[in-house]
């Protein structure tokens, strides 16, 4: 009997291919195998999110629903939705293709398109051009086979939308509605693929994992009852309120979210600046982060400190205090404490003045975002008026001066 080769057993359907572009008909033949779930799930998770503030319900949570579908993972901003999106595919042993949502998307950006392309002898050519999800399904198949072969391959290659509300997702998703609303095997078709290569079959492996900014309704699209049917919506919100018999530097075992996330901020701020300011002479660096991290726990964490109580008591606010809520994420306290840092440093200020520095750097980084459609000018202008040192000149001149613009939504 003959030697039968790869390419011929490809080809009679004994096996699958090991590139699907043009075999898009084929991915019927591997569609039916579902995630692998790892047996050491768990360690693999709190691997991928050891350097990540996230509860350990939402970390669950999360993980559960991304064996059974698409989820959704939404909160306010820099809150760590797209760092625990990628760090659920680091868990599950799935590479991804990461795209941002946008309003002008329509199903020629995610379905597909035929584009008229010049090549280099002058000569013109109408090709297909896939959208973000169907070469996302495709690359997926790829990938699936690829694993087969070698399982130390990722198992699976996903879509992580980013910013999902920004677009028109039903204008966008189009036929998408029918199969990513069911279990059954259902073909979508391609128009912009020629015949024969035109039939589409989602693999069970596949997912969408997206993140969904929660807070602010400016400038994003409502997401219909359909579109939220076919997806899992799991929240990752700021941390718990700190305990009041707790101090922001405590050096207690275990520690809870909110102090968890004081040290964070300080590691992640000297690692920064550290890196900046070293970037001729990288022996340097671990020293200075060193160095810049015992200044923020030392001579500088009164300043630090001030600077949390402010973010507290603003994320906690109630409907009856004079406060106006808003959930600032953990990003944008690392953002402010790394520009009071390098401001200190540039301009060479003592510890003893660094509270107007501090003061500077919330009023450039924080305070813009109060410029939302959630928060009353009038709470907002008694806000302001209650601050008190070392926010009282340059952040509450700000504040006031939004208020003063108008800069907020009529209804």
């Amino acid at each position: 009997m003959p030697d039968v080769d790869e390419a011929t057993l490809v080809d009679q359907g004994a096996i699958p291919p090991s590139e699907f572009h043009n075999k898009i008909e084929r991915i019927r033949e591997i569609s039916d195998y579902d995630i692998d779930v790892p047996l050491d799930l768990s360690e693999r998770l709190n691997k991928a999110t050891q350097d990540l503030l996230i509860a350990p319900e939402t970390l669950r949570a999360a993980a559960a629903a991304v064996q059974v579908g698409h989820i959704v993972l939404q909160g306010p901003p820099g809150t760590g939705k797209s760092s625990l999106a990628r760090a659920l595919c680091e868990a599950f042993q799935v590479s991804t293709l990461p795209v941002t949502a946008h309003e002008d998307w329509t199903v020629f950006d995610v379905i597909g398109r035929l584009e008229l392309r010049l090549h280099a002898d002058r000569k013109e050519e109408i090709v297909p051009v896939n959208g973000y999800f169907t070469e996302s399904v495709v690359r997926c198949a790829n990938t699936i086979v690829r694993h087969f072969d070698d399982p130390a391959e990722p198992q699976a290659e996903w879509l992580l939308i980013d910013e999902l509300n920004r677009a028109n997702m039903d204008r966008a998703f189009g036929e998408l509605f029918s199969v990513l609303g069911t279990d059954a095997v259902l073909p979508i078709t391609l128009p912009h693929q020629r015949e024969g290569n035109r039939n589409l079959v989602i693999p069970r492996r596949f997912r969408i994992v997206a993140t969904l900014n929660s807070f602010d309704r400016q400038f994003v699209n409502n997401l219909s009852q359909a579109i939220r049917r076919r997806f899992t919506f799991i929240t990752v919100g700021i941390p718990d309120k700190r305990p009041d018999n707790i101090a922001w530097s405590s050096a207690g075992n275990p520690a809870t979210l909110a102090i968890q996330e004081f040290r964070i901020v300080v590691q992640r701020v000297a690692e920064r600046v550290a890196k900046r300011l070293t970037s001729l002479d990288a022996s340097k660096t671990q020293q200075m982060t060193d160095d810049i991290q015992g200044r923020l726990t030392g001579p500088l964490v009164l300043q630090v400190t001030q600077l949390f109580d402010l973010i507290e008591r603003v994320r906690y606010a109630g409907p009856e205090q004079s406060t106006p809520h808003l959930p600032i994420g953990t990003a944008q306290l690392i953002d402010t404490v790394e520009l009071f840092v390098l401001r200190l440093s540039q301009d060479d200020v003592s510890d003893e003045e660094a509270g107007d520095i501090l003061d500077w750097a919330v009023s450039v980084k924080i305070v813009p975002l109060f410029e939302t459609d959630v928060v009353a000018p009038d709470v907002l202008k008694e806000f302001a008026g209650t601050l008190t040192a070392p926010f009282n000149k340059a952040t509450r001149r700000e504040l006031l001066g939004i208020t003063a613009a108008g800069m907020h939504f009529v209804e």
